[in-house]
């Protein structure tokens, strides 16, 4: 993020930058006033003394890439678990040297993480003790809440999810395939980042909606095709920035008569029919008025996808917030920052505070610092991995019901306090004091995770930056009773196609890999009149990613009136932008 993007914010907000710093990619990046009131704010305090949290070292893109690095979210393989012997499905290679088991066996009582317990070895860094004690301790093999998923095998960090397939970063639901960030929807296929959806196909960006199908940045919206930043529509066909109106064809006004007589005209189940009205559509909105940012119900947020929040300022896909910096992908939190993933189901109460430099948190925590996927009921921890139910931890890995351990090994609160201050000040003279996990000890090749959808490096300068790589391939085993079909030659209409699709595998048009049709899938095509994908779902869900505006800030004028704004579109966007008051009044 440019320099004059910092000034600008804090002039708006009110904020004074009080120091200006270079990162190791050599990003100018600033703190202000408020950056060191919420860090002193935050910083803990042992026997009466505080231990300052100082400003961090890295800005705030590469400690978001940081973060990510750790976090496989959608690459699943095939292997064994290490103390069954029965075939898992892992977000962990066959090769990982990290001891995984299956969910059942890892939520089980036949072991404790404390019995991994260790000292802690001054002559040593924390994070290579940390990192011996990771490459020890069992692994979950999928981030699932065990039991609370059913007949939903193939998916992770999902839950509740029920009758669900390839979904990804999802909370509540049902009945649906090839998602990725979707909360409390059902009957769906090929969606990102969506709420409260149903009967819905290729949507992006979309909240409160009923059979919509290739949509984005709507809400409220139903029974639509081809619909951007519409807003309480219904019956409307290849339409953009329309708010409360019905019955439109590339936003003119029909009778319902005359709309259903026109769409009946086009033939939706035919493929080469839905590439050309694509193709129409997005000649079409070449002449959209895009907001400088996507939002609702805000007050002083800066950054893309926010809703219902305030004083937010650099997130990312965030709802019901408060007084947050740096955040991506989080609900229902307040007064945190440097933090990824956050889900709750209950609006009525505040899931995390002051929680800092950490990622994948749930209800309850409070006081998180340095830590990764740690949940419910958490005070106090530092520098811990997947710990349940906790308080006053630092280092340790998958403890339950725990309080005063360190490296996994109990100490009394007092012993505790006496020696966690003097790991810090030798976490200091080794220079890890205060910083995130390093990405030389995450768990995942940087190709693996979600760092590299957003910060995509290859593969040398990943290893440059001392990311680790997976770069093994594993075959794709295909039955051999499985016919291969190429996807140019599948039939183009759906209601030409039989069940005998389901024996076959589709090769991508796009990576050449196989990918099947599943049985619920061809029946949601055939419901909806729908032509059989011609890509495989991973190319599906990064074409979707490409459609969002990336995560960067720019200032820009308004394309209209001049005004000067904090937007996700560059100077130099060939796309028309305008402010807030220009947007508004061009399309209400």
């Amino acid at each position: 993020m440019d320099k004059k993007v910092y000034e600008f914010i804090a002039s708006q907000t009110g904020e004074k930058i009080v120091e200006r710093k270079t990162c190791k990619c050599w990003e100018e990046f600033a703190i202000t006033d408020k950056d060191m009131e919420f860090y002193n704010k935050v910083s803990p305090v042992f026997n009466g003394q505080k231990y300052q949290i100082p400003a961090p070292t890295l800005c705030p893109d590469c400690r978001q890439q940081r973060r990510l690095a750790r976090r496989n979210e959608r690459k699943l393989y095939k292997r064994k678990c290490d103390l069954t012997g029965k075939p898992i499905i892992s977000i962990y290679s066959p090769d990982s040297p990290y001891k995984v088991y299956d969910q059942k066996e890892r939520w089980s009582d036949k072991w404790s993480g404390e019995d991994y317990g260790r000292d802690f070895d001054f002559s040593r860094p924390f994070f290579k003790q940390f990192n011996e004690l990771l490459l020890l301790v069992p692994q979950t093999a999928l981030s699932n809440a065990y039991l609370t998923n059913e007949n939903s095998d193939y998916i992770n960090s999902s839950w509740p999810a029920k009758n669900c397939y390839l979904l990804f970063e999802n909370w509540a639901n049902e009945d649906s395939m090839y998602w990725y960030n979707i909360y409390f929807s059902k009957n769906s296929l090929d969606t990102n980042f969506v709420w409260s959806c149903e009967n819905c196909y290729q949507c992006i960006d979309t909240y409160n909606w009923y059979n919509l199908f290739f949509a984005e940045k709507c809400n409220d919206c139903r029974d639509s095709f081809f619909i951007d930043t519409c807003q309480n529509c219904s019956n409307c066909f290849m339409c953009y920035d329309l708010n409360n109106k019905s019955y439109c064809i590339k936003n003119k006004q029909y009778t319902k008569e005359e709309y259903e007589n026109i769409l009946s005209s086009y033939t939706l189940s035919s493929y080469s029919w839905l590439k050309s009205l694509e193709n129409e559509y997005i000649e079409f909105k070449k002449n959209k008025v895009n907001p400088y940012f996507t939002g609702n119900n805000n007050e002083w947020v800066y950054w893309n996808y926010i809703n219902n929040s305030k004083n937010v300022v650099n997130w990312f896909d965030i709802i019901w917030f408060r007084d947050w910096k740096y955040l991506t992908q989080f609900t229902y939190s307040e007064s945190c920052y440097d933090c990824h993933s956050r889900w709750s189901n209950d609006k009525n109460s505040i899931g995390a505070s002051f929680c800092y430099e950490s990622c994948a948190i749930w209800d309850g925590v409070k006081n998180l610092y340095f830590s990764y996927c740690c949940w419910w009921a958490i005070s106090n921890l530092y520098y811990s991995y997947r710990c349940l139910w906790w308080s006053n931890l630092f280092g340790c890995i998958w403890l339950r019901n725990k309080q005063y351990c360190i490296l996994n090994k109990q100490y009394t609160k007092e012993e505790y306090e006496e020696l966690v201050p003097k790991i810090i000040e030798h976490m200091k003279s080794t220079w890890e004091r205060w910083e995130f996990f390093p990405a030389s000890i995450s768990t995942f090749g940087y190709n693996e995770t979600a760092a590299n959808e957003y910060f995509p490096l290859e593969k040398d300068e990943a290893l440059k930056q001392w990311f680790k790589r997976q770069d093994k391939e594993y075959p794709i085993n295909v039955p051999e009773w499985t016919e291969l079909v190429q996807a140019q030659d599948l039939t183009d209409d759906i209601h030409d196609v039989s069940d005998e699709i389901l024996k076959k595998a589709v090769i991508c048009e796009i990576s050449g890999k196989p990918f099947r049709i599943i049985k619920p899938e061809l029946e949601f095509y055939r419901k909806h009149n729908l032509p059989l994908p011609r890509k495989h779902p991973d190319v599906r869900h990064l074409e979707r990613l490409s459609q969002r505006a990336p995560r960067k800030l720019y200032l820009k004028t308004c394309d209209n009136c001049g005004k000067q704004v904090v937007s996700v579109y560059p100077a130099d966007s060939e796309f028309k932008v305008y402010c807030e008051g220009c947007y508004n009044k061009e399309i209400y």
